[in-house]
């Protein structure tokens, strides 16, 4: 029998005839790997680069706006304790600040701590967004000068150090008699005297003065919140509150009945003027 040869090759294979019976080899052929030119990496770098530009911002408006829900629920919480002080105390508000003996000590009892039993969690008065906006003990100090009041109101109750809210001292007054005041001081307040309890804050994001001002964001810096605050109300509800940038650069509120306004203190009335009494 004659022999017979017959070779076919291409790029991927090698096939081969021999004696009348079939061979196949598959031979891979090896291609040459070729590097990425320096122009092509800067483009790949460009394009990371463009991408993280534009993603990182929705990342970190996503956590904040995570943050913001859980502020208003802190407030939510907050104001809720609040409405069950309420209603176990004759419909009538906790003070502002008084002086109270425990374990033999001085100690500084503020609204804060009146609500605490209610609300069973001293964490909620702390924004995420700024958890240690306020040092309460570093406020009220422990000789003079130092904090706001140089150990003159005596120590903290210990039940919390940190607050990142404001309360409406105008709802929270210091009652009367209060030693902190001469033994003066405006009565309490009741729910029933509030004209229109779904308009009037309880608390809010905030930044409390030594002076008890309490402005929604520090001087010439936005608030917590992407340009607003959380608010609680005192009929137990709680919602977001916009804010607006002025031409001094301070931050007020914009819309509602306190429109314009650096904080979000005092009584809304009837007429819907905000004041210090109702």
């Amino acid at each position: 029998m004659e022999e017979k040869s017959k070779r076919q090759t291409n790029s991927d294979f090698n096939w081969s005839l021999d004696n009348g019976e079939q061979t196949v080899r598959i031979q891979t052929l090896s291609r040459a790997r070729r590097a990425f030119t320096l122009i092509e990496l800067l483009v790949v770098i460009a394009i990371i680069a463009i991408l993280a530009a534009i993603l990182f911002p929705v990342f970190a408006q996503a956590r904040e706006a995570a943050r913001k829900t859980s502020c208003l629920s802190n407030l939510k919480q907050w104001g809720t304790a609040a409405m069950m002080y309420v209603q176990d105390y004759d419909e009538l508000f906790p003070m502002s600040i008084y002086p109270a003996s425990i374990g033999g000590t001085r100690r500084a009892f503020t609204t804060f701590d009146a609500i605490l039993p209610y609300s069973k969690n001293s964490g909620i008065v702390q924004c995420p967004s700024e958890p240690q906006a306020l040092d309460w003990v570093a406020v009220l100090g422990s000789a003079p000068p130092a904090g706001c009041f140089g150990g003159g109101l005596g120590q903290s109750t210990g039940n919390y150090r940190y607050i990142s809210y404001n309360a409406n001292y105008a709802v929270f007054q210091e009652g009367n008699p209060n030693p902190y005041f001469g033994g003066g001081g405006d009565a309490v307040l009741s729910l029933a005297a509030l004209p229109r309890p779904a308009d009037t804050t309880i608390i809010y994001d905030g930044q409390l003065q030594c002076t008890f001002t309490s402005p929604i964001a520090r001087p010439g810096q936005p608030p917590r919140h992407q340009e607003g605050v959380s608010v609680s109300y005192a009929d137990g509800h709680a919602k977001y509150q916009k804010a607006r940038r002025r031409t001094d650069g301070n931050w007020v509120v914009a819309g509602g009945p306190y429109d314009g306004r650096l904080e979000l203190w005092g009584v809304v009335r009837d007429n819907g003027t905000v004041g210090q009494f109702p």
